[in-house]
């Protein structure tokens, strides 16, 4: 269980999110340019609570964080901190149900979007299963939740090896103190097509207020 866990915390077995129908008062454009980086949310580090979006997920798995990740990042990140946790729905008895895994570097974030960036790429590229290919099908796209002020970029990515074709939605973000990746369980058979990004991209924008611990300046 926690070996699978870890794998979608890295981005490696996990779930993105596809689909462009979602909920109303979202807008979403490229994001791939300086122009686009999130708004700053002030000096904060990153906890991991014991459950996330408003209760209704429980953490499953709180393995230590890969420090490796912040030594990778030190050309964007100064003073780089992991953190990682995964979530299961609340009541939950089964280890093969939905999984949210939270992924994240805190510390000083020199370039947001370049550091996410950066960031998905070394997610994307950790995998313990060889010969993995990963191809990003859809985004990623820039999602303002409704109710928020601070995007979030959705992608949908193919993976596939000698064990078959998985689908992994997710979302991050970047801002002056952090870069976090939010992902759902993987999708061995469901079309892309029917990912609602949106959806995802909203509960990404509440997990990010749960997560977030200001520290002073």
């Amino acid at each position: 269980m926690k070996r699978y866990l870890k794998l979608a915390a890295a981005a490696m077995v996990t779930a993105a999110m596809a689909g462009c129908g979602g909920s109303g008062g979202s807008v979403s454009s490229p994001m791939n340019g300086p122009g686009q980086a999130p708004v700053p949310a002030g000096p904060y580090r990153l906890e991991m609570p014991k459950e996330v979006l408003k209760g209704t997920y429980k953490e499953s798995d709180h393995s230590a964080p890969d420090q490796n990740i912040p030594v990778m990042l030190s050309g964007q990140i100064e003073h780089g901190v992991s953190a990682f946790a995964a979530y299961q729905p609340t009541g939950s008895t089964s280890d093969t149900g939905p999984v949210l895994a939270v992924t994240g570097v805190y510390g000083t974030v020199l370039n947001p979007v370049t550091a996410r960036d950066e960031f998905l790429k070394i997610l994307d590229r950790r995998t313990s299963v060889p010969d993995r290919r990963s191809t990003v099908i859809t985004g990623p796209r820039a999602i303002i939740p409704q109710g928020s002020s601070e995007p979030v970029s959705c992608r949908v990515v193919r993976r596939a090896d000698q064990f078959g074709t998985v689908w992994e939605p997710d979302c991050a973000w970047a801002d002056g103190s952090a870069v976090v990746h939010v992902s759902h369980t993987v999708y061995f058979e469901k079309p892309s097509a029917d990912f609602d990004l949106e959806a995802l991209a909203a509960k990404t924008a509440i997990i990010r207020n749960e997560v977030r611990v200001a520290v002073a300046p």
